[in-house]
């Protein structure tokens, strides 16, 4: 396992414990994660350097326009970009992957254990009605539930770090 992996890791075992204890995750650290990153691939060559800053630049792009729509954290997007940037290509797309699923299961499960599962489905519905009947407009839920989305990047970060180790069949073939 290279050593970017395991400074994900540790990454966001710290986000976890601060999203999770103060619900917030500290700039300090996803400044620190995406310097550190960079740091890393600048000594492997400006091929490797610039893969690292598209991948950084891409998710948080990406994340910013979640963050506006308010789907995402703005602590979320920059530990996530960080992450991206550290992991480099092409282990960033699984990273995104794994991340998704894993925050699809912490919303179910966060849902589930608040008593707002119905709730939640019926949500999704809305907001999937327009791919179902031409003419209807989304609705966005009127009191989303919160999450602690580290746990989610974290989930990615694992899946990814399993991958390379215990787990190859997390590959994707890419």
């Amino acid at each position: 396992m290279s050593l970017a992996i395991w400074i994900v890791l540790a990454a966001c075992a710290v986000a976890v414990a601060t999203d999770l204890t103060i619900r917030r995750i500290p700039n300090a650290l996803t400044i620190g994660l995406a310097v550190g990153a960079l740091a890393l691939h600048a000594t492997q060559g400006w091929i490797a350097f610039a893969i690292s800053l598209v991948a950084l630049l891409s998710v948080l792009l990406i994340g910013f326009l979640a963050f506006s729509m308010g789907w995402l954290g703005g602590g979320d997007v920059k530990l996530a970009a960080a992450a991206a940037a550290a992991l480099g290509f092409p282990d960033t797309i699984p990273f995104l992957v794994y991340t998704a699923v894993g925050g699809g299961l912490l919303a179910l499960c966060v849902a589930l254990v608040t008593g707002k599962l119905r709730t939640v489905l019926s949500s999704i519905a809305l907001l999937l009605r327009p791919f179902a009947f031409k003419g209807t407009v989304a609705v966005a839920p009127s009191n989303p539930i919160m999450l602690p989305y580290a746990i989610a990047i974290a989930c990615g970060a694992v899946a990814v770090a399993l991958s390379h180790t215990a787990a190859p069949f997390l590959r994707l073939p890419l």
